[in-house]
């Protein structure tokens, strides 16, 4: 092996990767169009193959390439072939996981599908050159120069692996850049004495254990107060002819209300993960499973408009890169029920319950509040046991600390 590609010692290789904007020609707008409309072909055809030959053969999947597409599908030869043989492996991902639960991936649909591809980057294809400090081109495969918006300078020692490129319902195209990076491990640190718990709140978001860092309901709800805009343009839409030329500019006025939501969110959490991964030094969250709530309790809308799952994933990356770590505590652990000074128990307490008082020591809670104290506690009883070695506890590489779930197997009678 040469020894410029020996990796130091101490030296860990993460991915990283940067979204931009591009703004294609009319003409690679179109190959782009097809390229989506093409992976949609090969997806559709390929489950198809794979469906039939699973139900005459079970228990066996059929792994073909789009290559035997090609001989009576012409068309697909004018696009990008890795981003065809991309589609083919997220197929088979796909496949792996559902048929084994009985279950089957579903066919995309023209117009509902995302419109989005990868392609696999060699040096020959992939290239960005800079004309100008404004200027900039990144050379793609098949549409040649395409204009990117480099908003950030990419370093010369990352090395790009892959790239996608994609169109929102707004209109606009971006390219999100995947790199691998070399960077030095960091140890993570040995005392935890700055420590801040987040009880998920569905007002307000989050409330702090410290009180420092709760979040005012003026502050988040983004696609509620773009709700009413938005409603106005639905029904603006519905009374125009589907294709035309005025239908697809309302879809665009429509998706650009709903980016406008989307990028207040992220602006905001990103914002809040940063200073709190900069002052303390462990964060304690609950690990609980929002999917199955916004079901549940048809509360579907406000939980995914908060944005909590995303603010822990955050929370997670940004900590372990300064070499801290996220502690999530299990979901039926009792945070809201036990009272935080006498740690007893109210079985009686309901959801609708804000405020309580425990009959025990007569302590007058704020649910969420008392939530958060009692997160705060829990986790550090789990750091304290994760430093003296406990075994039932578990440090994932992306820096999460939690108990081990121990899985049990069903015998059939």
């Amino acid at each position: 092996m040469n020894a410029s590609h020996i990796m130091p010692k101490g030296h860990d290789i993460i991915s990283k990767c940067m979204e931009f904007r591009i703004k294609p020609e009319m003409e690679q707008k179109v190959l782009i169009w097809k390229t989506f409309g093409c992976c949609r072909f090969v997806w559709n055809s390929l489950l198809e193959e794979r469906i039939n030959y699973e139900k005459n053969n079970k228990g066996k999947i059929i792994n073909t390439t789009p290559a035997h597409l090609k001989k009576d599908n012409p068309f697909l030869k004018e696009v990008d072939s890795l981003a065809l043989s991309n589609t083919q492996l997220d197929l088979n991902k796909s496949c792996w996981i559902l048929f084994s639960k009985g279950k089957a991936p579903k066919f995309r649909k023209k117009g509902k599908d995302k419109r989005s591809y990868t392609t696999n980057c060699n040096y020959r294809s992939f290239k960005i050159i800079s004309r100008s400090d404004f200027e900039n081109y990144i050379k793609l495969p098949k549409l040649g120069l395409v204009r990117i918006i480099l908003h950030r300078s990419i370093p010369d020692e990352w090395k790009m692996k892959h790239a996608t490129i994609k169109e929102t319902a707004s209109g606009k195209f971006f390219i999100s850049l995947v790199f691998d990076v070399e960077v030095e491990q960091k140890e993570k640190a040995q005392k935890y004495d700055r420590l801040e718990a987040f009880d998920y709140s569905m007002p307000s978001l989050a409330v702090s254990a410290s009180g420092e860092n709760d979040i005012r309901k003026e502050d988040i709800h983004w696609y509620r107060n773009l709700e009413g805009r938005i409603a106005k343009e639905q029904r603006k839409l519905s009374r125009m002819m589907y294709g035309s030329a005025n239908y697809w500019k309302q879809k665009h006025r429509i998706g650009k209300l709903h980016e406008k939501a989307r990028n207040r969110r992220k602006d905001f959490l990103h914002k809040l993960s940063h200073d709190v991964a900069r002052d303390f030094d462990a964060v304690i969250v609950e690990d609980i499973n929002l999917q199955h709530m916004s079901k549940a309790l048809n509360y579907g809308k406000s939980v995914y408009d908060n944005g909590y799952g995303m603010l822990r994933d955050m929370l997670a990356y940004k900590l372990n890169g300064r070499g801290k770590v996220l502690v999530k505590i299990d979901k039926f652990f009792p945070s809201s029920k036990r009272c935080s000074v006498c740690h007893e128990v109210n079985h009686e307490l309901k959801l609708s319950d804000r405020e309580w008082t425990c009959i025990s020591c007569g302590t007058h809670h704020n649910r969420d509040k008392n939530a958060a104290r009692n997160l705060l506690d829990e986790g550090k009883s789990i750091l304290n046991r994760w430093a003296s070695g406990d075994s039932s506890l578990i440090l994932t590489p992306s820096g999460v600390l939690s108990e081990k779930k121990h899985h049990t197997k069903v015998h059939a009678m």
